[in-house]
C-alpha cells in the first residue's frame, strides 16, 4: 500500500502537455448557507475558482475545512474565490452552519436540487474541483491533499503533499498543468432522481404539466415572455436555454429566498423536483413520446384581462414614441370619470407596446391636489404602477383603496426607444367592491437617495429605514431598483429590541419589478422600523451595467440607480 501511494503522488505532480483533465462546464448559480446568491459567471475576473464537496455528516469532508481556510486566506487577496458545496439532500442551511462554526470564512452553496453537483460529476464528499472560471474550463478534480489520501486507504503517508496548494500556485504562476488525483474517501453521493438508472421523464406526463403550472401563463402568444410554449417543437427548441436559466435561477423570475416562499402568496417559484424532471428530460434530448401535445392544446378564452372583465377601464391618450433618443418622464393628467366614491380591491394595467414603456405609474389627485404646484405632475398620491413582472395586483379581503369621484389620475410615463417609432395606448382596468373595507390602505415606502455608487464596485452596499409612527398591518412589498441593482432583504425592528427578517431576493433582477403580497398581514406596532438592506454591482461582471467606468447616483433613467421599495400598509 505504501508504494502504490508514494507512485499516486508522483503521478499527481506530474506536468504533462495538453492536459486530460480540462472540461467544459456550464454556468450555475446557488445560495450559499447565509442565505446570499452566488454565479459562476460572474467571478469571471477571478484568477480561479475552488469549490470543495462538503456534508455536515461526512467527518472526511469536515476534517479539511480547517485546511480549506487556511488556503483560502492565503490566495483570497490573489483573486482566488474557495466554496464549499452541499450535495446532500435534506441538509438544511442553519444545520450546515452550526456545524461549521465561527471560524470557517468559506460560503457553502446549498444545493438542494442537486443538479449543480450532478452536472459538475461530483461523486463523494471531500472532493476538489478547481475552475476558471474565464473559460468554464475544469483545470482539476480529486484529493485535497495526500494526507486525505493516506486516510482515505487506511495508510501511512510518508511524505505529505499538497495538491490543491500546488494547482493554485500553477495557476498564479502560469506553471503546468496538475494531473487529477483520484479520490475515494469522504460519502458516495446518491443521485437518485438523476442517474442513468433512475426512470425517464414523460414529456406528456411530467413535463408538460410543469411548463402549464409554472411557465405558460407568460410563455403564450401575447404573453410578457418572448417566445410561446405552443407545442413540443417550440419547447424543444429552446430546451437548452430553459437548462441554462434554470440552473443559473434566472427562471422564473423574481425570485425570492426559498426559505421565505411560505409567507408569501403568488410568488414565482418552482420545486426542486419540478427542475430536476425539466432539467432531466432535457438531457435525454427532450423527447416526445408521441400522442397528444399537451402544450398544442388552446388555451381557455379570456377578455385579455388576467383579473376577468374589469368594473372599469380608462384608456390613456395615445404616446406617440420616436425612434431613437432619451426621453424624459411625462406626467399626463387622466379623468377617471367617477359618480361616487369606490373602494378598488384590484387594478390590472395592459400595456400598449411594452417594447418601449418601461414603466407607467398612475398617481391620483384629489380637487386640492390639482390646484397645487402643475409643474412636474404636481402634488400627488401613488396609486399603483406597472413595471414588468406587475402587471396586476389584487389586495387582500376586507382592504381596499378609495377613489373618489372628484379624483383624477395623474399618470407618469417612462418610454425608452427601441429604434423604430411607436405609439403606445396603455389603459388601466379598475375592480370595486360594494362595501367599505374594514381596512383601508395606503402607501409609504423604505428608500434611500443619498448614496454614490463608484466605478467598478462589485458590491456597494446601502441601507435605508423607515419608521412606523401608528399601529399598522403590512400586506406587501414592492422593491425597485435599476439596472445595477444586485440584492435586497427587508427586516422588522420592533420597539422591544426584537427584530424579524421580512423578505429576502438575493438576486435581484431589474427585468422584473414585483409585488411581494404576504400571505398574512404583519403587525406592525408604533415604534416599528423596517429596514432595507441591499447592494449595487457596478462591475463589469454585471452583464446589464451600462457603463462599470462611471460613478453612480439616485436618478429617474435606468442607468441611474434607485433604491426603494413600497408597502401596502393599514392602520390598526
Amino acid at each position: 500500500m505504501k508504494s502504490c501511494l508514494l507512485i499516486l503522488v508522483s503521478i499527481a505532480i506530474t506536468a504533462f502537455a495538453g492536459a486530460t483533465s480540462a472540461r467544459e462546464i456550464d454556468d450555475f448559480a446557488l445560495i450559499d448557507h447565509e442565505g446570499v446568491f452566488h454565479q459562476l459567471s460572474r467571478y469571471s475576473e477571478a484568477s480561479a475558482i475552488v469549490l470543495y464537496s462538503y456534508s455536515k455528516d461526512c467527518e472526511v469532508a469536515k476534517a479539511a475545512v480547517e485546511k480549506l481556510n487556511v488556503l483560502s486566506d492565503k490566495y483570497k487577496a490573489r483573486g482566488i474565490n474557495f466554496f464549499m458545496i452541499d450535495p446532500v439532500l435534506g441538509e438544511s442551511r442553519a444545520a450546515v452552519k452550526q456545524s461549521l462554526g465561527r471560524t470557517n470564512t468559506i460560503p457553502v452553496l446549498m444545493d438542494v436540487s442537486q443538479l449543480v453537483s450532478y452536472s459538475l460529476s461530483i461523486s463523494r464528499t471531500g472532493e476538489v474541483l478547481v475552475i476558471n472560471p474565464k473559460n468554464m474550463q475544469l483545470l482539476y478534480r480529486g484529493a485535497i491533499d495526500s494526507r486525505a489520501v493516506a486516510a482515505a486507504s487506511d495508510s501511512y503517508d510518508e511524505i505529505s503533499r499538497n495538491y490543491l496548494d500546488e494547482v493554485l500556485s500553477a495557476v498564479l504562476l502560469d506553471g503546468p498543468e496538475v494531473q487529477n488525483v483520484a479520490w475515494s474517501g469522504g460519502q458516495k453521493i446518491a443521485y437518485n432522481d438523476l442517474g442513468r438508472d433512475s426512470a425517464s421523464v414523460s414529456y406528456a406526463d411530467d413535463v408538460a404539466p410543469i411548463l402549464q403550472a409554472r411557465c405558460q401563463s407568460c410563455h403564450q402568444d401575447g404573453g410578457v415572455a418572448p417566445w410561446s410554449m405552443s407545442s413540443h417543437q417550440m419547447v424543444s427548441g429552446w430546451a437548452p436555454m430553459m437548462r441554462e436559466t434554470l440552473l443559473t435561477l434566472r427562471m422564473p423570475p423574481g425570485q425570492i429566498d426559498e426559505e421565505y416562499i411560505g409567507q408569501f402568496v403568488d410568488v414565482h417559484t418552482i420545486t426542486s423536483e419540478e427542475k430536476k424532471t425539466l432539467v432531466k428530460w432535457i438531457d435525454e434530448g427532450a423527447p416526445f413520446e408521441g400522442g397528444v401535445d399537451p402544450l398544442a392544446q388552446a388555451l381557455p378564452e379570456s377578455s385579455g384581462w388576467s383579473l376577468g372583465e374589469p368594473d372599469l377601464i380608462v384608456e390613456f391618450p395615445p404616446q406617440e414614441i420616436p425612434a431613437s433618443g432619451v426621453l424624459d418622464y411625462k406626467f399626463i393628467p387622466v379623468e377617471i370619470g367617477l359618480e361616487e366614491d369606490q373602494w378598488v380591491r384590484a387594478y390590472e394595467f395592459d400595456i400598449g407596446d411594452n417594447a418601449v414603456l418601461h414603466h407607467v405609474v398612475a398617481y391620483t389627485q384629489d380637487e386640492k391636489q390639482q390646484k397645487q404646484n402643475s409643474s412636474g405632475g404636481g402634488s400627488r398620491t401613488n396609486f399603483g404602477g406597472y413595471a414588468p413582472g406587475r402587471a396586476h395586483v389584487e389586495f387582500d379581503e376586507n382592504t381596499g383603496v378609495l377613489l373618489k369621484k372628484d379624483m383624477r389620475f395623474m399618470v407618469q410615463f417612462h418610454y425608452t426607444t427601441v429604434g423604430r417609432p411607436a405609439v403606445d395606448v396603455t389603459r388601466i382596468g379598475l375592480y370595486f367592491q360594494d362595501q367599505k373595507p374594514e381596512f383601508p390602505l395606503s402607501r409609504t415606502a423604505v428608500m434611500d437617495g443619498e448614496f454614490i455608487i463608484p466605478p467598478g464596485d462589485a458590491d456597494f452596499e446601502v441601507q435605508a429605514r423607515a419608521l412606523i409612527n401608528k399601529d399598522s398591518y403590512l400586506y406587501n412589498i414592492a422593491p425597485h431598483m435599476h439596472l445595477r441593482g444586485k440584492r435586497v432583504k427587508y427586516r422588522a425592528e420592533y420597539p422591544d429590541g426584537t427584530r424579524e427578517d421580512l423578505l429576502s431576493i438575493p438576486n435581484f433582477q431589474h427585468n422584473w419589478q414585483m409585488v411581494y403580497r404576504l400571505r398574512e398581514p404583519k403587525m406592525l406596532p408604533a415604534g416599528t422600523v423596517i429596514v432595507a438592506e441591499g447592494a449595487f454591482d457596478n462591475s463589469a461582471n454585471n452583464k446589464l451595467n451600462p457603463d462599470p467606468t462611471q460613478e453612480v447616483r439616485w436618478g429617474d433613467q435606468v442607468w441611474d440607480e434607485m433604491f426603494i421599495a413600497w408597502m401596502r400598509v393599514s392602520e390598526r
